[in-house]
């Protein structure tokens, strides 16, 4: 996220500025604009050059950046240092459409009472609406702009954080503080804050599948370990296709004494995967369309490979 002295130092750079003439005009050290701007640049929002002996600034062509400055031409009466720093970026980035706070918060991994805040400061600039019938949250459309500005902000984020992990990576989903990236590049079940998930760590549950080159690593620096639901789920978010569908109905029978359905709910909700017919299919419930596999499938794939007896207790 931004800070509120980045998103300060980002209002004084309308034009290319010296290190020296930013800590003069935001009243801070020489060293403290440096450290700023340094951040700024990891983060996307500026580029630096030398022009003689001084190092310049000016903000950077990414398009979070452009956004910013269409911020700051129609919205200048307002204190966008704290509209668009800190945890309020989070709330921003995942309310494109009306949301109830349940969802909100699952969506931007903020806890409710920093939710509560969020909304109570935001309403009160008149940036949040609520319909109370139906207890969902929205975005006064005049303000649409910062949605698409906290939303391409943490695009960027996890853009960058992926071409760190590895150079050929893509993000095939992407949230607040997370995203799943693929790879051709395997760098074990964990780097770091990335996780190896999808059917690609079905094996470790005991169901071996035959792998494609593709290895898809979930990165989160709050999650320390993945469960079953967490791997299911991002298994369908990644490729909700027949044969994921089937393998990760497959999976959950086999463990079906371990998983928590509610839990495999709330994933489904923060991604936005439909889990219901897949928790039908292991109650016996023919779901009876595509993509999903009949009962019969499941069955023999089941006894494929967890055997007879399993399938029998």
């Amino acid at each position: 996220m931004l800070s509120r002295m980045e998103v300060t130092l980002l209002l004084k750079l309308s034009r290319e500025r010296t290190i020296s003439q930013l800590a003069k005009e935001l009243d801070i050290s020489i060293y403290r604009a440096s450290t700023l701007v340094t951040s700024l640049e990891r983060k996307g929002l500026v580029k630096t050059g030398k022009k003689g002996k001084h190092k310049r600034v000016s903000p950077s062509d990414a398009k979070p950046a452009e956004l910013f400055r269409r911020l700051t031409h129609k919205f200048s009466h307002m204190p966008l240092e704290v509209i668009l720093s800190g945890k309020t970026l989070a709330l921003l980035a995942v309310l494109k459409a009306p949301l109830g706070a349940h969802e909100i918060c699952l969506r931007s991994n903020l806890s409710r009472s920093t939710f509560y805040h969020i909304v109570d400061r935001l309403s009160s600039y008149g940036i949040l609406g609520k319909r109370k019938k139906e207890r969902k949250y929205f975005l006064i459309e005049r303000y649409r702009l910062f949605h698409e500005f906290a939303k391409e902000f943490c695009d960027l984020q996890n853009s960058i954080k992926a071409r760190e992990f590895s150079q050929d990576s893509a993000v095939v989903w992407g949230g607040v503080g997370e995203f799943i990236l693929s790879t051709r590049e395997y760098r074990g079940k964990k780097a770091g804050n990335f996780h190896l998930t999808g059917v690609e760590r079905f094996g470790d549950f005991g169901l071996d599948l035959i792998g494609t080159g593709q290895y898809h690593y979930y990165y989160s620096e709050k999650v320390k370990e993945l469960s079953l639901e967490n791997i299911v789920t991002h298994a369908l978010l990644i490729d909700f296709s027949p044969r994921t569908i089937l393998y990760s109905a497959v999976l959950l029978l086999a463990h079906r004494d371990k998983i928590s359905e509610r839990k495999l709910f709330e994933l489904g909700k923060k991604y936005d995967v439909s889990v219901k017919n897949l928790l039908g299919l292991l109650e016996g419930k023919e779901a009876g369309r595509y993509p999903y596999p009949s009962i019969k499938e499941v069955e023999e794939t089941f006894r494929a490979y967890f055997g007879e007896e399993i399938w029998t207790k």
